[in-house]
């Protein structure tokens, strides 16, 4: 069995029986003119094959596309879920062999069937599970799956060689609808827990393979919590059987699985090339939306010393410091395997440093970690100021130069969990500590005020003290 990699969701399935193409989105972008595919990809038209099915999985509009369909042979057999509109729009176009299935109907093309998986969403979906000699493929698409849906089907098939699995827990709506922008701890457990309990041979991460384009581009910040690569990582706890059988598919990849064999062909397909990948556009910063973190470095300092000083106290200072107290303040941060990303945002650009505490020689790495799940952001001219004694933290935390979210957790096969809040700090905030900031902020003041009222009359004339008898305070 081969799996050609379209985009998104996606897919030409050759088994060897039959050809089928799955919830073809040919053009971007698409979704209303919103998406476009991520990793970027061209699809030659011309140049896919004929095939013999073709499966719509659901009616939202990254599935079922309108002008995909419309470029599409009409003769061809058409699988739906029990959909009205998905329907009534087929046949409009002209197609004529459309076939409504219910959860858990089975198609037979020869030795190839098909089987059309339960969805607990509200919309009218399925997954579908291809099956012939060569091994069980399982494509999730976007259904949630429940523990009786795992069980049935685990009564019919032995094993799942291999699963496309819905992995991404995707905020879409809530910053619109003024919900929690918080990494979904619980939904991302039950992801896991779904994947654990079907314990498949080999896994992909499927799906949830575009980005935001135009001005809807923002929410590229806040829909996607997870990266691929943290994913892969997390899979790799969850299921330890699994071993190496973790792969990612991009646009214009080919997955073959024959027999517990499986094979990733990287851009072999004929019909799809990847063109760049872009998924650093999806990094999750919720602190950042609405409002960019920007550095108008309002007290004019050297931006070249900025530079200096900074990097210095990264890569060196702040490295040392980690590396003494790693058996003291940093038990936590080691214990819950941090990986620390900290961007500096300077009047002219950012630089990004991440440090591993789960590494034995941890070091200031430059550039984004994928891995990440402890972020800060700060602008270099507060940071500067720290750094200086010229500024505290109430200036960088009060001013919105200072901003920090965590995704933090630990997967395990019975879901994950998170440390209590507020267990894990900000090395920052060790290095320098508020109370320590404070008192030389304002000693600072101190000194410029007093030099200033430095010719006030000061008084000579003795008085008397008040005297303090237990909790009582007495002018005598």
């Amino acid at each position: 069995m081969e799996i050609h990699v379209i985009g998104h969701a996606s897919i030409f399935v050759k088994t060897q029986d039959c050809q089928i193409l799955m919830d073809p989105v040919l053009w971007d972008p698409h979704q209303e003119g919103l998406f476009d595919i991520c990793p970027e990809r061209k699809v030659i038209h011309e140049n896919i094959p004929e095939f013999d099915l073709l499966v719509i999985s659901h009616q939202h509009l990254d599935h079922f596309h309108i002008r995909s369909l419309a470029s599409l042979p009409k003769t061809v057999d058409v699988i739906i879920p029990e959909d009205k509109l998905i329907e009534d729009c087929l046949r409009q176009l002209g197609y004529s062999y459309i076939y409504p299935v219910k959860d858990f109907t089975k198609i037979k093309f020869g030795s190839t069937s098909l089987l059309a998986t339960r969805s607990e969403n509200r919309v009218p979906e399925y997954g579908m599970i291809f099956a012939d000699e060569s091994g069980v493929f399982w494509n999730q698409v976007d259904t949630i799956v429940s523990l009786n849906t795992i069980r049935l089907i685990k009564s019919r098939y032995e094993k799942i060689d291999f699963l496309l699995a819905m992995w991404q827990p995707m905020l879409e709506m809530n910053y619109q609808m003024n919900m929690s922008l918080s990494f979904p701890y619980a939904m991302y457990s039950k992801v896991l827990d779904i994947i654990s309990t079907i314990s498949p041979q080999a896994i992909a991460p499927g799906s949830n393979a575009f980005r935001c384009i135009g001005g809807s581009s923002w929410l590229n910040q806040i829909v996607f919590p997870l990266t691929r690569e943290r994913f892969c990582h997390d899979i790799k706890s969850v299921c330890p059987e699994i071993g190496e059988n973790i792969f990612t598919l991009d646009p214009g990849d080919i997955f073959k699985l024959e027999n517990g064999e499986y094979s990733h062909l990287k851009g072999e397909c004929k019909f799809v090339n990847k063109i760049s990948d872009q998924r650093e556009d999806l990094d999750f910063s919720p602190v950042l939306v609405g409002n960019p973190i920007v550095d108008n470095n309002p007290d004019n300092y050297d931006l070249n010393d900025m530079k200096a000083v900074i990097c210095e106290e990264i890569s060196v200072n702040l490295v040392e410091f980690i590396r003494k107290n790693r058996n003291f303040l940093f038990i936590e941060h080691c214990r819950w395997q941090v990986i620390y990303q900290l961007e500096i945002v300077f009047p002219d650009g950012s630089k990004i440093w991440n440090f591993d505490f789960s590494a034995h020689n941890i070091q200031a790495e430059t550039g984004r970690n994928p891995l990440a799940n402890v972020f800060t952001y700060i602008t270099a001219s507060s940071f500067y100021g720290i750094i200086k004694h010229l500024k505290g933290w109430d200036y960088a935390n009060l001013g919105g130069y200072y901003r920090r979210f965590e995704k933090l957790y630990l997967p395990t096969p019975q879901g994950i969990i998170k440390p209590d809040e507020e267990a894990i700090s900000d090395p920052l905030s060790f290095r320098f500590p508020y109370p320590k900031i404070l008192k030389q902020i304002l000693d600072n003041e101190i000194a410029q005020w007093n030099t200033e009222n430095s010719n006030e009359e000061k008084a000579t004339v003795s008085r008397k003290v008040m005297m303090r008898m237990g909790n009582t305070l007495i002018k005598v």
